[in-house]
């Protein structure tokens, strides 16, 4: 007699394409020869939580590399995704279950918007899905699955097992993620992140993060972005983890390189930054938000200000590691004064990337909640991730605020003023480390070179040609051995010279 383990069963995984408000992002991943930025890692890791005695079939689809197949002979949609990505969730899901298959919805879109989720999914799952999703195929597997999943608690880090990249090649991504820890300790206004993975944090014991990135490599990797929001939050257990990596990474014959996201708190210890800079870190995404301590103690970053971002930004240039800055704009105290001391700041530090946003406020988050009772959200909201709010201002008219947002981002990434700041970071690194003066050259890395030099040459404007050159050609004459850092700051200008210079900015009054 056949039992219902016994009944094969097909899961079709999706990873919904990126809006096309993310258009511009396009523009590096095609100038290093990738398809997409990363690989969807919650998916992989439901793989990697499927119990293997169930014998459920997986296909796999992801729509920033390939076409979804409308058609597919399956039991089961799961899908996953972030808020941005809701239209594309809807559309998919409203495919699928026209057809009679049901649909299983989970990650960060269902569980900060379960009410506008829930019509999407005949099984919602709210919360870290460690737990959730091996008793969801279970209880599906033997027809009597619930139509909601909840985990309320935040799980134990070693719960969560390795993705499973199965079905990802590393060619087709311009890096990989791994995820070493959870949860934030602080309490920002703005960020909903703490509704996601709470404010205990949690991290992964360093041989399994190690084993993560090993798992990586042997995909393709050749770069490895940790993914949490803040990489540097307990001390002892970076520190350990960034030991590992230095001993791990300097016995291959071809190294990976890291990134990661920090707050300005990383740059006051020059020990940790140090062993970044071993542990081949190429770039860290700094969350400085504001220069002004009244900016950020209103969204409750105050304690932020106790720590100079012109330290941070410096210590890691020195280090020969790339900050990639962020910076918002909108705040109540902010002024017309706030545009020229940013600009300035970059200037001043040779910070060749930044990236300048409005400031707004996510449902559910502390400062929607405060500008909700002030009568501040802007209802009919229609503007455009990043460069435009949905908050009233005070402190300038909106348009005014979005002008010279607009006005300073374009002028950060006019090809002379990028190439100075850019010639001047290089110049400013002291330290290379001698890790890896054997280390074998990657090939892979060479191609990547080949296709920025061939998207320079095919860019319409001869002024970002003519830069691209330049800075190849002064670069070679002071320190050939800086070329490569040369080569991975080049390949962040198409993003952001096509996010400031050719998107369509919301333009308010209209």
């Amino acid at each position: 007699m056949e039992t219902a383990h016994s009944v094969c069963r097909t899961v079709y995984l999706v990873a919904p394409r990126n809006p096309d408000s993310f258009w511009c992002m396009a523009s590096s991943v095609k100038a290093v020869g990738a398809r997409a930025l990363m690989p969807n890692s919650a998916l992989a890791t439901l793989l990697a939580l499927t119990p293997p005695d169930l014998g459920i079939d997986f296909r796999f689809c992801d729509e920033n590399i390939s076409g979804l197949d409308p058609d597919m002979k399956c039991d089961l949609v799961a899908l996953t995704g972030f808020t941005l990505h809701a239209p594309r969730i809807a559309e998919i899901s409203a495919l699928f279950r026209r057809r009679g298959i049901p649909v299983a919805l989970g990650g960060a879109f269902a569980t900060l918007s379960p009410a506008q989720a829930a019509p999407m999914a005949d099984y919602l799952f709210l919360g870290e899905a460690e737990l959730t999703w091996p008793r969801f195929l279970r209880e599906w597997v033997a027809g009597n699955a619930a139509p909601l999943y909840e985990q309320k608690e935040h799980v134990d880090m070693s719960l969560s097992p390795p993705p499973d990249w199965r079905f990802v090649r590393g060619k087709d991504y311009l890096y990989f993620t791994v995820q070493a820890s959870r949860g934030c300790p602080n309490k920002c206004d703005f960020c909903n992140a703490v509704q996601l993975v709470g404010r205990r944090y949690r991290h992964k014991s360093v041989a399994q993060v190690v084993q993560e990135v090993e798992n990586a490599r042997l995909m393709g990797a050749e770069t490895v972005f940790f993914s949490e929001d803040n990489f540097f939050v307990n001390r002892a257990f970076t520190r350990e983890l960034l030991v590992s990596l230095v001993r791990w990474n300097t016995a291959l014959a071809r190294p990976v390189s890291f990134s990661c996201q920090a707050s300005v708190t990383i740059g006051a210890d020059e020990e940790i930054v140090k062993l970044m800079a071993d542990a081949r870190f190429s770039v860290v995404f700094l969350g400085v938000e504001s220069l002004s301590a009244d900016c950020l103690t209103e969204v409750n970053k105050g304690h932020l200000a106790r720590y100079d971002a012109r330290t941070t930004v410096t210590t890691l240039s020195r280090y020969g590691i790339i900050p990639f800055i962020g910076f918002i704009v909108g705040f109540d105290h902010d002024t017309p004064e706030t545009f020229v001391e940013l600009e300035r700041f970059l200037d001043e530090t040779a910070s060749p990337i930044a990236s300048i946003s409005v400031l707004n406020a996510p449902e559910d988050t502390p400062l929607f909640r405060r500008m909700k009772d002030n009568g501040r959200i802007a209802e009919e909201f229609a503007g455009i991730w990043h460069f435009s709010t949905n908050i009233v201002p005070t402190a300038m008219p909106l348009k005014d605020l979005l002008e010279r947002h607009r006005t300073l981002f374009r002028s950060l990434y006019e090809p002379d003023r990028f190439e100075r700041r850019t010639l001047a970071w290089l110049d400013g690194v002291q330290y290379r480390s001698p890790l890896y003066v054997n280390a074998r050259t990657n090939w892979s890395k060479m191609l990547k070179a080949v296709h920025i030099f061939r998207f320079y040459m095919r860019h319409p404007d001869k002024s970002v040609r003519t830069m691209f050159f330049r800075v190849l050609r002064k670069t070679w004459k002071a320190d050939p051995r800086r070329l490569k850092k040369a080569i991975t700051i080049l390949s962040q200008f198409p993003h952001y010279y096509s996010f400031s210079h050719d998107a369509v900015w919301y333009e308010a009054g209209k």
